[in-house]
């Protein structure tokens, strides 16, 4: 009798929590709910933090991100409307974000981070040495390059004072350089007295800027610049093929569109999302 006292009482408790539920219906308490939203808007900062990270123009300030419930904010100063107008795009384009509000302020006077200027330094140094190599010029001589705080330093030899300005021009040409000093040795300084090469022969106007244009998407590394499709016609630059993003979409039309040479830049772009991007 004692050991069916435990089990009618189980069973009574069973009994009421059933007929609980069939008046009321079930359920979950609302602290589950919570729980669960508050871990989904972790992951969202998460990936929306992430993705900041890897667009060179915004990386270097100091943005805050907060999502409530999907609704992700953005605060924090930037330099322009531009960079805060990417990074709006960037957060909104991210999975698992259903609304954007950027707070973020517009400071002319405001600076990348100690960390990201040093990585722009060395990105800098990269983008300098590799137009060195490729040039049929300078490719293979010794020229060593050093960048701080993005003011450019050249040093080694060259042949001639007219590589010795090329160089020059080269680092000058790299977005993002402040100023070049150029402390290049010439090893045959009357070599300023020969006469000038020819020069080439005239090229496509609407080809070299359509190539421009191409060089100028690629250098970002932000685009697979093969399933793009660049064409220039009087100054108006045609984008076509495809991107993987919304942000994508939007910085390749900006860039086009500050391109020298380009009036006016056409956005026939298509946004084909990757299968782990679908939602």
């Amino acid at each position: 009798m004692r050991r069916a006292t435990p089990i009618l009482a189980l069973l009574l408790l069973l009994g009421g929590v059933g007929y609980y539920v069939y008046r009321n219906g079930f359920t979950l308490p609302s602290w589950v709910g919570s729980i669960s939203s508050s871990s989904a808007d972790a992951a969202t900062t998460g990936k929306v933090k992430a993705a900041l990270a890897l667009s060179r123009r915004v990386s270097g300030y100091d943005i805050s991100v907060e999502t409530d419930d999907g609704v992700v904010t953005l605060t924090g100063q930037v330099g322009s409307e531009d960079v805060k107008s990417l990074a709006g795009e960037i957060a909104r384009d991210t999975e698992g974000v259903k609304e954007v509000r950027n707070d973020l302020a517009v400071n002319p006077g405001a600076q990348p981070s100690i960390d990201s200027q040093r990585v722009a330094d060395l990105e800098i140094r990269t983008e300098i040495l590799e137009a060195i190599a490729r040039s049929p010029e300078l490719g293979g001589k010794s020229i060593d390059v050093k960048v701080e705080n993005r003011v450019v330093a050249l040093s080694g030899t060259v042949d001639n004072p007219a590589q010795r300005n090329g160089a020059e021009q080269t680092a000058r040409a790299v977005e993002g350089v402040v100023s070049v000093t150029n402390n290049l040795a010439v090893a045959n300084p009357q070599a300023a007295t020969e006469p000038p090469a020819p020069q080439p022969a005239p090229t496509d106007v609407n080809a070299d800027l359509a190539k421009r244009v191409e060089f100028e998407l690629y250098r970002t590394g932000a685009f697979d610049t093969l399933g793009m499709k660049i064409t220039s016609e009087g100054g108006t630059v045609t984008l076509s093929g495809n991107v993987r993003s919304q942000a994508e979409f939007l910085l390749a039309e900006r860039i086009a569109q500050s391109t020298p040479g380009v009036q006016k830049a056409v956005n026939n772009l298509k946004i084909v999302e990757t299968p782990a991007r679908k939602r």
